[in-house]
């Protein structure tokens, strides 16, 4: 393998705080040469906050090294010019939009669903079902598929049961931008200029992170922090790999190949 992807929440930090070695760990891969990403389906922080971020816990890093939900679905509107779409994004990331959104709702031709979280309720998200029930060709964006994320507070409802809500109810199938599309990680790969093969996703999450990434050609490693909970192990559907933290990265490294989970 000649480059990793890594998940940032469940991976990096842990209810906020910075997972002990994470620092480490990406200073060592830096002096390797060993290129990375950082591939989020964080919905509310921006490319320049989650740097920020980064930065303040002793991790160089710029926007670019970041791909979110967000920048996937603005590349994607670009490339339809005149497509018209109605945001339910957080306001940290709208600006991500300004240049290619309408923010009209009579002249929108779908919606893109991020992670309103607490400030969802039943007449803003009945607000992006009517939209959807316009017409036939309306678009229903999810920027990502995300179940659940892991906060101080403990598990939080992420943005995918919102999407699923409206798929249900408009009989549409959403064009998902972040994990765990295909079209997410070969943006990822593209960015880093390697093949599947040649990659290994790091996440917390089995089924977004580490399954996703399977389904794409790219190695997958389940970490034992965030969101990771016993039964990912019990399954039928089992990781590639498994490492207790990112910590344990460079050890497996150094040995040539990962332990593979029996």
């Amino acid at each position: 393998m000649q480059a990793i992807l890594f998940d940032i929440d469940g991976v990096i930090y842990q209810q906020g705080a910075i997972i002990d070695g994470a620092a480490e760990t990406l200073k060592w891969l830096r002096q390797q040469q060993i290129p990375y990403l950082f591939v989020s389906n964080a919905t509310t922080l921006s490319r320049e906050q989650i740097s920020a971020r980064l930065n303040s816990s002793e991790i160089p890093c710029s926007p670019d090294q970041i791909l979110t939900p967000a920048v996937a679905a603005r590349d994607w509107i670009a490339s339809h010019p005149g497509k018209k779409m109605a945001v339910f994004v957080p306001d940290a990331i709208r600006h991500e939009f300004d240049d290619v959104v309408s923010f009209n709702d009579k002249e929108a031709q779908g919606v893109i669903i991020g992670d309103l979280g607490a400030n969802w309720n039943y007449f803003i998200l009945n607000r992006a079902f009517r939209i959807l029930m316009k017409s036939p060709d309306t678009l229903l964006m999810g920027l990502g598929m995300s179940r659940f994320q892991a906060d101080e507070q403990g598990l939080q409802l992420d943005a995918g049961p919102f999407v699923k809500a409206l798929e249900f109810a408009s009989n549409k199938s959403a064009l998902v931008m972040g994990k765990p599309a295909s079209s997410f990680f070969q943006q990822a790969l593209n960015h880093l200029g390697v093949k599947p093969e040649q990659a290994l996703m790091v996440g917390d999450d089995l089924m977004s992170d580490v399954m996703a990434a399977k389904n794409c050609g790219i190695h997958g490693c389940l970490v034992r922090t965030g969101k990771y909970q016993r039964q990912d192990e019990l399954g039928v559907i089992k990781p590639e790999f498994i490492i207790d933290s990112i910590k344990d990265l460079p050890g497996l490294w150094m040995e040539g190949q990962l332990a593979k989970v029996s």
